[in-house]
């Protein structure tokens, strides 16, 4: 009996010990590339070639480390002379994670935490493609704590929407195993970011040539639209502790706008026609949502006292997301919204703009 156990108990840990090495026909995908395994050399070696959407020859190389369970290292590959992961090194660890169900490589950055999640995929590129544009039309928020990221999905990602989810969303005191490791690729990629900033400008000066004031500036404006539209959300959300509607207009827009709306609304009751508002200006739409997100802040003009802004949202997860434009200007010590205009092709223009269409209406 001792013996059968004996034989059972090596053959069990045989059998771990396979299932945390990389075997060949193995496939991962990091949004851009799917990665195949051909050969496992001496057992040490794993060699693979890549294919996208571009048709591009790509090779990666992993060494297996001794005596640790899934433990890789990132190797120059024959036709590959460069790591074909920015941020990450040659000889740079490389983790196969496989934990409730999942199963994927983590590679580590040179600067900290890791730089790409390659996912174990049963799929061929055509459906890989699929789905990761599937997710990239998604709210990035959304997504963060529900399935695993790579850096495809977040090289778009603004810098600020990149501390919100290190700092927020991700910051957690028991997280899944989905959260640990996206939390670490966010992290790296801040990390890598940073490092590349100061390499490329060693002078302190913007990519763009803008000095640390106006970067610091254009980040508290991207600071303080982030803001309102969370409050906004919780305003869609509604119930005890959040912003009410007048909350939300008296905090955020400045008097010019406030009494313009006064003035339109007051011809609207007035009329037995619809009037000018029949939707909510903060979301373009009669359906406003708690899950709100804004998934990318472009300042387009700015100084000391006004900004404006583009701003990509999507009302409702699952929603196309929509462009907005907003006008913001100083008062009362902080930046208020004094205009918007919503960018969709069905407007002659391109756009409508609010204060234009306002006044437009009041003088008829």
């Amino acid at each position: 009996m001792r013996k059968l156990l004996f034989i059972i108990t090596i053959v069990s840990l045989a059998l771990q010990a396979e299932a945390q090495t990389i075997q060949k026909g193995n496939k991962f995908f990091n949004g851009r590339t799917l990665y195949t395994v051909r050969e496992v050399r001496m057992g040490t070696i794993v060699y693979m070639t890549g294919e996208n959407s571009a048709g591009d020859y790509l090779e990666l190389t992993l060494e297996k480390v001794p005596d640790k369970a899934g433990a890789y290292t990132l190797q120059p590959s024959a036709q590959a002379d460069d790591s074909p992961f920015p941020g990450a090194g040659f000889d740079n660890p490389v983790q196969y994670v496989r934990q409730q169900g999942m199963n994927f490589l983590a590679v580590s950055g040179t600067f900290g935490d890791i730089v790409e999640i390659l996912t174990l995929t049963p799929d061929n590129l055509e459906n890989c493609l699929s789905q990761q544009e599937f997710a990239e039309s998604q709210s990035l928020y959304d997504l963060a704590d529900g399935m695993l990221l790579n850096s495809a999905l977040l090289e778009a990602c603004p810098d600020l929407e990149l501390d919100d989810l290190s700092r927020n969303k991700l910051n957690k005191k028991t997280p899944s195993v989905i959260e640990r490791y996206n939390l670490q690729l966010v992290n790296g990629i801040i990390a890598f970011r940073k490092a590349m900033e100061a390499f490329n400008n060693p002078d302190g000066l913007g990519s763009d040539g803008r000095g640390p004031d106006e970067i610091e500036l254009e980040n508290n404006v991207k600071a303080r639209i982030t803001q309102i539209f969370k409050d906004v959300a919780r305003r869609n959300a509604g119930g005890e502790g959040n912003p009410t509607p007048e909350d939300i207009v008296n905090m955020y827009t400045t008097t010019l706008w406030r009494n313009l709306v006064d003035r339109v609304m007051a011809k609207d009751e007035a009329s037995d026609d619809i009037g000018f508002f029949d939707h909510d200006y903060w979301t373009f739409s009669q359906d406003p949502s708690p899950d709100l997100k804004i998934t990318k802040i472009e300042v387009e003009e700015l100084d000391d006292v006004h900004a404006t802004a583009f701003i990509r949202f999507i009302n409702w997860p699952g929603d196309k997301p929509q462009t907005m434009w907003v006008a913001l200007e100083l008062e009362d010590g902080e930046l208020r919204i004094n205009n918007f205009r919503d960018y969709d092709d069905a407007f002659d223009d391109g756009y409508f703009d609010y204060v234009d269409e306002m006044r437009e209406y009041l003088s008829d």
